[in-house]
């Protein structure tokens, strides 16, 4: 006969596991990123901060990157012109 697992252990199980939305929305989000404080700030444009997802990337090269992974993960839409911009600043940083 098998033993029953313990209520406690059950409810860490679903405590530790936090959910993360990977599905594709109806809308698709737009990527932007934004130069501040010498670091490239790259995020979804009008997404309240509590929902968003962005990051501080140091070089405009692992900023395009980061937008190519929420591209992947999120099927969101990169900004041309801020892609553009990026790409000169990599070419110019490297």
């Amino acid at each position: 006969m098998a033993r029953k697992a313990k209520k406690s252990t059950e409810n860490i199980a679903t405590a530790v596991a936090p959910t993360v939305e990977t599905t594709v929305s109806a809308t698709p989000k737009l990527i932007v990123a934004q130069r501040k404080f010498n670091r490239w700030y790259v995020y979804f444009k009008d997404v309240a901060p509590k929902d968003n997802v962005g990051c501080g990337c140091k070089t405009a090269k692992s900023a395009i990157r980061y937008m190519h992974l929420l591209k992947a993960r999120y099927g969101a839409t990169i900004s041309q012109t801020i892609y553009e911009r990026l790409q000169f600043e990599a070419a110019r940083e490297a």
